[in-house]
């Protein structure tokens, strides 16, 4: 068994916010045992390793049981569908290989953060990405429910950290923090997505550089 890696500051800081989103049922905050972080970690790391490994097919919530050892009723009583507990799993990982660091200076961190996610979504983290919103689209005919349980915490931390940089001055451009974090990410899943070439780190550090520079609106625009 791989041992756990010691978490950072911006790792611990960000699982705060994914406990703080994951869904738990009324009935079990008011009657029985509190929920198990160990079991519950175990249930969110099985149900991703059967994803990337085997497929959204085989990530059943019966595979998941046995593979975590947290009984099915269990699993039932805290996630009320297989896909939110993918959807969980996935932020818990994403939260883990793709830190976005909140102390260091905004547009480096951008500039990293990016990167990596470019490298990530290369390998098994796209493809569970994708599943999931294929599934997303397959059950709900949308993706509301992956925007409000991971990409809205996700991008809210982003839109954070330009925010800050536009308040220090290091990131020049005045347009909305939120416009210039959909540039940058909206672009990278754009183009991963759809398989176009050139998706590098010199076409990263392109982009979020023009992204920042001095866009020459007005503030707030």
């Amino acid at each position: 068994m791989t041992r756990p890696l010691a978490r950072s500051a911006t790792q611990v800081s960000q699982a705060t916010a994914l406990a703080a989103a994951m869904p738990v049922d009324g009935a079990a905050r008011r009657r029985g045992r509190p929920r198990s972080e160990a079991a519950s970690t175990a249930v969110l790391d099985a149900a991703y390793r059967l994803s990337a490994t085997v497929g959204l097919r085989g990530a059943t919530i019966q595979a998941i049981a046995a593979e975590s050892g947290v009984s099915k009723m269990t699993i039932y009583k805290w996630w009320p569908s297989r896909l939110e507990l993918l959807i969980d799993a996935f932020l818990r990982q994403t939260t883990m290989v793709l830190p976005l660091s909140e102390t260091d200076p905004p547009a480096e961190a951008i500039h990293a953060h990016a990167l990596r996610y470019v490298t990530a979504l290369q390998g098994d983290l796209g493809r569970v990405q994708l599943a999931v919103l294929a599934e997303c689209m397959a059950e709900h005919g949308n993706t509301e429910l992956f925007v409000a349980h991971y990409l809205s915490i996700r991008r809210k931390l982003g839109i954070g950290v330009i925010r800050r940089g536009q308040r220090d001055g290091s990131i020049r451009a005045s347009r909305p923090a939120e416009a210039l974090y959909d540039q940058i990410y909206g672009t990278i899943f754009y183009r991963l997505q759809f398989g176009f070439r050139g998706l590098n780190k010199a076409f990263v550090k392109a982009l979020v550089d023009a992204t920042f520079a001095d866009d020459g609106a007005p503030a707030g625009a």
